[in-house]
């Protein structure tokens, strides 16, 4: 292998990882902040409850977005037109599933939510080879035009070299979609935060800071 197809390999893995770790560094901090036990060791009490009205405008913003189940659902939806859309056009892509569904709690921008939020990471997808240099602008307009009818109207330009290139679209949600070509084409999304169905359903947060 010659050292500019290793770096672009390379290149191509990092992007898959990212993804995957995205959601697990999330749960990590939770966890952190679960077994922190709210005092550090000179006795100051450390912010570890929520400000209830806080709380109360992030789940009432929260109940506004749809359930973590419908999101997904539409995400991944998006995701397989976006293939389809691809393939259409560049029919030597064969796309493969790299990866599971993964989940986590929604960390520390929603404290005390940790039982009622979400985010996800979506099955990572993947096909084998690279898109041309002089039809990369063209892929992502491929792109743009189905990620727009789901609400991706942000687009940022992460990677932009010689058989190397990415782009991040994301929603009003914080939910990105990540497409790149180095090696191989990959696609990624990772939903924002949002609340389980039954959460949603029960229309108050789980945890009350006054203890009632």
């Amino acid at each position: 292998m010659t050292p500019a197809r290793h770096r672009t390999l390379e290149t191509t893995m990092n992007r898959l990882i990212r993804a995957t770790l995205a959601g697990l560094i999330a749960a990590a901090l939770v966890l952190e902040l679960a077994g922190c036990g709210g005092d550090d060791r000179t006795g100051s009490p450390m912010s570890a409850t929520p400000d209830p009205s806080r709380l109360a405008k992030q789940f009432a913003d929260l109940v506004q977005r749809p359930d973590i189940d419908q999101a997904t659902a539409r995400y991944e939806a998006m995701s397989g037109q976006i293939r389809d859309a691809l393939s259409r056009v560049y029919p030597d892509l064969r796309w493969r599933q790299t990866s599971q569904l993964t989940g986590a709690a929604c960390g520390f921008g929603y404290p005390g939510l940790e039982t009622d939020g979400e985010q996800r990471g979506l099955a990572n997808w993947m096909a084998p080879g690279s898109i041309p240099d002089g039809r990369w602008d063209e892929a992502v307009q491929v792109v743009r035009t189905v990620a727009l009818k789901y609400g991706f109207d942000k687009v940022v330009t992460t990677v932009s070299r010689p058989e190397d290139h990415e782009v991040v679209f994301s929603d009003l949600y914080d939910a990105e979609l990540n497409f790149g070509s180095a090696v191989n084409t990959t696609l990624l999304v990772r939903t924002g935060c949002h609340l389980t169905a039954e959460a949603k359903k029960r229309g108050h947060p789980a945890f009350s800071p006054s203890g009632s």
